[in-house]
């Protein structure tokens, strides 16, 4: 009768995995899916750029510019973010060698697919006059924002490692 108990389900057994659930979605660590934005980033065409004489460095997507952007998103309640396929998770490392931009220690190319889920219409506030979007725009950076009712998110794929974390109660 012990065993039989213990394999009851309970509601303190269906709270715990729906906590458990709960948490591994926080983490990055299912699929999502959900209505928000599609953002793409694409780097300006080479022969656009010398024909108007503007600056190369501006004119490409860099590292600094999707950590930027992705601080925006999450600003304005983003719930689930991935860049051309990757989960963006806590511990997510957008780091840049030379040409060559690695997010999860994938390399990624422009154009850059931002999708984030969350409330659309507080989303797009990283379209704002003035704000890094528009910005990134104006040096010659090309943006397209689009609403998606049904955008998936993959779940995160690597390895969460921590090095100094403390246990609270």
């Amino acid at each position: 009768t012990v065993r039989k108990d213990a394999t009851k389900d309970s509601g303190r057994t269906k709270q715990l995995q729906e906590d458990l659930d709960n948490t591994n979605r926080l983490l990055g660590l299912t699929e999502v899916t959900g209505s928000g934005l599609i953002l793409t980033l694409s780097d300006q065409d080479r022969i656009k750029l010398k024909e108007t004489g503007g600056d190369p460095t501006q004119a490409i997507v860099h590292a600094e510019d999707l950590i930027q952007i992705i601080n925006e998103l999450k600003n304005s309640g983003a719930e689930a973010i991935s860049i051309n396929g990757q989960r963006v998770i806590s511990t997510t490392a957008i780091t840049c060698s030379g040409t060559i931009i690695t997010i999860n220690g994938v390399k990624v190319n422009s154009p850059f697919e931002i999708r984030a889920i969350g409330n659309y219409f507080t989303l797009t506030a990283i379209a704002r006059p003035g704000g890094y979007l528009s910005l990134m725009e104006d040096g010659g950076v090309k943006a397209k924002l689009e609403k998606q009712n049904n955008i998936i998110i993959p779940k995160y794929s690597g390895t969460i490692t921590t090095k100094y974390m403390i246990h609270v109660k």
